[in-house]
C-alpha cells in the first residue's frame, strides 16, 4: 500500500469538512443532495475508507433486520452495544434514507415528526451528528498530522493535536522500584496514555542507550521516581540529560515530573531546577503526574464493557 502524501491527507481532511458541514447544515430542502455527497465522498476518499471499511468488514449486523425491529418498537432507538457495530448501522441507515426518500418519513413518524423540515432535523439530530461526531474524531486520528484542517476536523486548534508518536510518558527508575513504577504503568495505560518502561519497550538485543534516547524522544514527559533506594545520581545522569534536551526542544510540550517519595534523600541537584512534588503515597503521586502532563484523555464515551 503506497502511503498517502501529506497534500493528499490535507486535502481529505478539507473535503470532509466541507461535506460534513452541509450535511449539517444546509437548508432542509437540500438534504438528501448533501446526504448523497456526503455517502459518495466516504465511499471514494481514501482517508475516510481507510476508517470506514474495517467497520464494514468486521460488523455482521443485519441492518435490515434492525430497521424493521426498530419500526415495530415505535421509535425506541436501540442501537448495538458494540461501537463498530453501531457506527456500521448509523452508516447503512442514512444510505437507506438517501436511496429511498421515504425513509426520512418513516423515520419522522416514528419520532412524532410530521413535516419535512421535523423530519429532516430529527435524522440530523438522531441519527447524522453521532455518525459524523465519531466519524470525525476517528478521521483527525487516522491523518495524525498537526495541521489547521486536522484542527477543524477534530476542533481543537492544530498546535494542541500532537502526533502520536509523541506521547509516551518515560517511567525513569531504579530496578529496585519495579513494583511500584509498574503501578504507575498500569494505571496510566487503563487510562488511555503511553507509558514507557524498560522491560516492556526494550527488547532483547537493542542497544540500552540507543532504546532510552528513542523512548525519549517518543515522550511527552519523563517521570523520575526518587525513593529510599536511591543513592547517587549517576545512575539517572544520561536521562536526565536526554530529559533536558527534550524540554529545550520542545518547551511546554515536554514535562519533567521528580515524585519523592518517604524516606527518599534530598531531591538530585541535576533535578532541582524542576520542580518537584513531595508524595506519600503512588495515590498522591499519581494525582500529581496527571497535573504535570502535557497531553490531556480524550473524549468522554460510555464503556463498552465494565469490569
Amino acid at each position: 500500500m503506497v502511503n498517502p502524501s501529506q497534500e493528499d491527507t490535507t486535502s481529505s481532511l478539507r473535503n470532509f469538512k466541507r461535506r460534513r458541514d452541509s450535511l449539517l447544515h444546509e437548508d432542509v430542502s437540500t438534504f438528501r443532495d448533501h446526504l448523497g455527497r456526503f455517502l459518495q465522498f466516504c465511499r471514494e476518499d481514501s482517508l475516510t475508507k481507510r476508517v470506514l471499511d474495517p467497520i464494514e468488514e468486521q460488523s455482521d449486523v443485519d441492518v435490515e433486520k434492525w430497521w424493521e425491529e426498530y419500526k415495530e418498537s415505535n421509535g425506541n432507538l436501540n442501537f448495538p452495544s458494540n461501537e463498530e457495530d453501531e457506527m456500521w448501522v448509523r452508516l447503512r441507515l442514512l444510505e437507506k434514507m438517501q436511496d429511498d426518500r421515504q425513509t426520512i418519513f418513516r423515520f419522522g413518524v416514528l419520532h412524532s415528526g410530521g413535516n419535512r423540515e421535523k423530519n429532516v432535523q430529527l435524522v440530523r439530530s438522531l441519527i447524522v451528528r453521532p455518525f459524523v461526531e465519531e466519524l470525525s474524531t476517528r478521521i483527525g486520528d487516522e491523518a495524525d498530522i498537526a495541521s489547521p484542517e486536522a484542527r477543524e476536523v477534530q476542533a481543537v486548534p492544530h498546535e494542541r493535536i500532537p502526533a502520536s508518536n509523541t506521547t509516551r510518558i518515560f517511567l525513569s527508575h531504579k530496578s529496585v522500584d519495579k513494583a511500584i513504577v509498574r503501578r504507575y504503568y498500569d494505571a496510566l495505560d487503563e487510562l488511555g496514555f503511553k507509558p514507557w518502561l524498560d522491560d516492556e519497550d526494550m527488547p532483547a538485543g537493542k542497544k540500552l542507550d540507543r532504546g532510552i534516547l528513542q523512548g525519549f524522544q517518543e515522550s511527552c514527559a519523563a517521570i523520575f521516581f526518587i525513593t529510599d533506594n536511591f543513592v547517587d545520581e549517576d545512575f539517572l545522569a544520561d536521562e536526565i540529560d536526554y530529559a533536558k534536551q527534550q524540554e529545550r526542544d520542545r518547551g511546554k510540550k515536554f514535562s519533567i515530573i521528580t515524585l519523592q517519595y518517604p524516606g527518599a534523600t534530598t531531591v538530585p541537584g541535576l533535578l532541582q531546577p524542576y520542580t518537584y512534588k513531595t508524595v506519600s503515597n503512588d495515590l498522591e503521586g499519581f494525582y500529581e503526574v496527571v497535573r504535570a502532563l502535557p497531553v490531556e484523555l480524550g473524549k468522554e464515551r460510555w464503556k463498552e464493557n465494565v469490569v
